[in-house]
Formats: structure tokens, sequence, C-alpha cells
């Protein structure tokens, strides 16, 4: 799987559609196809919801573009609702795609809509981003509204007590330079890895009400991030010209939505109104909190109370902080290499930072670096994962400036101790999968992502390519197979293989430790 912009060639994005009844969602596919910068790439999976009269012409195709539509027309006196169907959606029509992103059926697209998703995402200081927002509005055909980015807000609890989030619009003045946090999802625009369509499916029990703050709720607690997109990149009719309500055919739908809300509250923690049906809390296992982060912590976060039907100033506002609460991910991430190190786990004898880096193992791959550094102009160099710097501070001495970033705080004060009476070396607490770097002209990760699981090292990849150094330098093992490990553990890597996917090195210097090389990309290929 790719995971920055510029290798999109590469990746692809299932759309996800409900549509009841809508005449709009043969435009919406048709523009969607014709505003991809790569629409080759794009593929559609929609839910057709038809009565016996409605016109063929509302599940028509886009000419050339049918075989990346998969759909399925269903008779709207079976529906269940919109939950139901992305539900459906997710689980029938998804076939591995990269990207994940769900709209309604009635929607227009900005031009390159798809690589403005790719790079909104990257932009993202998260291991683990969601892009959301209510588009802006258009009218049909094609009547586009000025460009006024959107953010979510807690709108108010509703009549059953249920949270409903709204956008506001922001000026130009007030728009910001990158994705701005926030608590809440808007359904009509949804993006991700489909990594998250796994891990968080969408809960087929809910009805209308209650699906936006279900998702964000259970989004936030599995450790995703919420972000506004700082770009316009979707529109949204919100008119009902063209199509009916699902509430409008169905007279059981009071009922439906009545045991909805009931599972919601569940979920919540809110008192319920009578009776619960035990149909109301079925298969909540697999639809329910994950366990990064609790319910409580996503009140605090959110600025809301859900039993006592609170709305606090910052949710009412929607500007919410940019560092979100470290997850249970982080916080073990940490606490394992802090271990590493202070019981000297990996028990070199010069070295806490393993067999690999001690001074007689790296005595070649000194010189290389030696080399790659004064060919390549490198003068400034960020070190992630930088160790304890006994097998690398021979070269670090002469460069114009040397970063030092590691996960493990003892660490980091133990070599501001040593190292401090260098004027150009400086060293700071950071978690790669999490936190962005600054510019240098090169970074260095050896044997950084060799003790991450898949996920975190390409997390730590987005935030290299964030960083806009020109060169990465990371450790690799060409034709050695990815596989899973936890964090801490090693296990040579082949960068250029799934679900990386770099491109071939410029160089590959040998390391000398299982036949393993440090690579060197130019970032700007990728």
């Amino acid at each position: 799987m790719d995971i920055l912009p510029s290798t999109f060639a590469e990746a692809s994005i299932f759309v996800s559609v409900a549509s009841y009844r809508d005449s709009e969602t043969p435009w919406t596919l048709a523009d969607m196809f014709a505003k991809a910068k790569y629409p080759d790439r794009i593929f559609a999976g929609v839910l057709w919801q038809m009565a016996p009269d409605d016109p063929a012409e509302w599940c028509r195709l886009p000419e050339g573009r049918s075989a990346q539509v998969r759909g399925v027309v269903v008779d709207a006196a079976s529906s269940m609702g919109v939950c139901w169907a992305r539900s459906r959606i997710q689980r029938e029509l998804w076939q591995g795609e990269s990207y994940y992103l769900q709209i309604d059926s009635h929607s227009r697209f900005a031009p390159e809509w798809d690589l403005l998703l790719l790079a909104v995402l990257a932009d993202c200081p998260s291991p683990k981003p969601v892009l959301t927002t209510h588009p802006i509005r258009y009218e049909p055909p094609d009547i586009l509204s000025p460009p006024l980015l959107s953010i979510l807000t807690a709108g108010r609890f509703n009549d059953s007590g249920i949270l409903m989030p709204k956008a506001k619009g922001l000026s130009k003045a007030f728009v910001p330079d990158q994705p701005s946090p926030t608590a809440f999802v808007g359904a009509g625009l949804l993006f991700a890895d489909s990594t998250m369509i796994q891990e968080v499916p969408y809960d087929p029990r809910l009805y209308f009400h209650g699906e936006e703050v279900s998702m964000a709720v259970r989004l936030w607690t599995h450790g995703y991030d919420l972000f506004n997109p700082h770009r316009v990149i979707l529109y949204h009719d919100y008119t009902d010209r063209g199509r009916r309500r699902h509430w409008s055919d169905h007279q059981d739908w009071p009922a439906v939505n009545r045991r909805a809300e009931a599972r919601l509250r569940h979920l919540l923690g809110m008192p319920q109104k009578g009776e619960v049906e035990a149909e109301a809390l079925h298969d909540l296992d697999r639809h329910g909190l994950g366990s990064q982060r609790t319910l409580s912590d996503y009140e605090a976060f959110a600025d809301v109370d859900f039993v006592r039907q609170r709305i606090g100033p910052r949710a009412a506002d929607g500007r919410f902080p940019l560092v979100p609460p470290e997850t249970v991910e982080q916080v073990e991430r940490r606490r394992c290499f802090t271990r590493i190190y202070t019981e000297n786990l990996w028990k070199a004898w010069d070295t806490r930072s393993g067999s690999g880096s001690t001074w007689e193992a790296t005595a070649a791959l000194r010189e290389s670096l030696r080399g790659t550094f004064k060919d390549l102009g490198i003068r400034i160099l960020v070190d992630a994962g930088c160790g304890d710097l006994v097998w690398n501070a021979d070269i670090t001495v002469d460069l114009e400036l040397y970063l030092g970033f590691d996960i493990v705080p003892e660490l980091v004060e133990r070599n501001r101790v040593l190292y401090g009476q260098r004027k150009n070396h400086f060293f700071n607490v950071a978690d790669l999968c999490c936190d962005r770097l600054p510019r240098g002209d090169a970074i260095l990760g050896r044997n950084l992502l060799t003790h991450l699981p898949n996920q975190a090292a390409m997390a730590a990849l987005r935030h290299f390519k964030q960083s806009e150094a020109r060169y990465l330098l990371a450790t690799t093992f060409p034709h050695k197979e990815n596989r899973e490990i936890a964090a801490g553990e090693w296990r040579p890597m082949d960068l250029t293989a799934p679900p990386f996917s770099l491109p071939a090195p410029m160089r590959l210097l040998p390391d000398g430790q299982h036949g393993g090389h440090v690579g060197v990309w130019k970032l700007a290929d990728w």
C-alpha cells in the first residue's frame, strides 16, 4: 500500500456511495471520474435502493467507467437506512483498495480531488488520521458555492438526547495552513487509509441521527485522530429535490430509530428511556468502542458531556488542540523502548543501542556515510532514532548541524550531557510515528523502522516525507518479507516491497549486519 501523495499512481481509492432513490447519483459518479487526476485508480461501490417505478436512468453508469463501479441494486422497501447501506458497501464491495472515501450520492468534486485528499491526509500530524467535514453546498446540476472552508462543531442535543454536529464556515482570514483537529465526524466526507473500515466498520444497526457521533467516538477510542480538511474538496446538495427520504417510505422507521437510539445511548454510557430490546444491543462487540482511548478521554477532548447533555465552549467553537492526548499505543511504545534502554536488554558491551550499533560493527558504514554526506552535500542531518551515538559520533562532529531525536527521555538527557559541548549537536524527545521533524538535508533512520510494526513504520515514513528533507537514509534488506512484529522486536525489512513500496534506492550502503544495507532515497521521488 502506498502512503504518500506522489506515489498515487500505485495506489487506489474506493468511494462508498449509498444511494436511496436519488436522481443525482449518476451525475455524482460522472463528476467523480471527470474531476479525478488519476481516474483509473478510482473505484466506486454503490448500493442503489430503488422502488419498482423509479427511472432506470437513476442507475446509469458513467460512460467508459462502468468496470470501475461495483453496484448492487436492492428494493427500497427492504432498506434499513443509510448506516445499513454503508455497512453493506464496506462488507460486499470494497476489494482491498488503499484508501476509503465515503460520500453521499448527491455530491460534486473539486478538480484533482484525489490528489487533494491524499496531500491533505499526509499533512495531518497523526499516525492514524481521518479527514472529515460537512461539505459546502452546490445546486444541481453544477452551481458550486464559493470555496468557503467548513469545520465541524457540536451543534445541539436533539429531543432524544443525541448530539448533532454541525459545520461552520471560516472566512479566508481564518483558514489554517494545515488540517485542523476536530472531535466530530461528517458522514458526507470521510477519508482515511482503508485499514479504518477493517478496524472500525460501519454499524448497520444505527439509523440516521447518531450515525456521526457514534462514528466519531468509535474512531477516536480506536486511536484515530479526526481532522477538518484545510482545502475545499467536496460539495453537497442539501435540498430534497430529485430524491426521497428513507423515513418517508417506511412506516416502521420510528421503531428502527428507537432501537438505534437505545444502542447509541448504551455505547455512550447514557441512561436509557424505557426497556431496551435485545436486538438493540446485538453485535456491539464488533461495533463498539476501542481500547486505545476511553469514552471519558473523548468527552474531555471534545468538551462535551453525553449524560448531562453539556456542550462546552471548545466544542461549540470547533477549535481543538493540535496534539491530541497520547494513545495507549504511543504510551506502550515509549515504555517498551525505555525499558530496552534502561535495562540494556540488547546487551551490547559498549552501547545500549544493540550489537549492530557497536563501534566495530559499523566501521565500514561510517566510511560510506562520510562519502555520501560529501557527495550529496548533506550538512544538516536529522537522526531519527539516534540512540546513544556510540557508532556515529565520529562522523557527525563535522556536520553543520546534527539534530538527534529519540523516544526515550533518559537517553536524550544523557546525550545532552555527553555531547552538549558540541555547538552543532542538539537532542530532543520525539515519537517518530507521531511527531513531525524539522527540515534538514537528510533524515537518517538506521535500524529504526526494523523495530516497529508495519503500520507504525508507515506512519514514520509519512512524517519523513512531510519534513521536506532532500534525502532519506534508512535500513533496508532487499528481497526480505515485511512480516509483522510488535514494537521493540526486530526483523529484516525491504522498504521497496509492500506495504511500503518505496522506489529503488539511488544508493545501497552495506551495513554489515545480517546482510542489510542503508538505502539512500530522494524524498522527492516518492
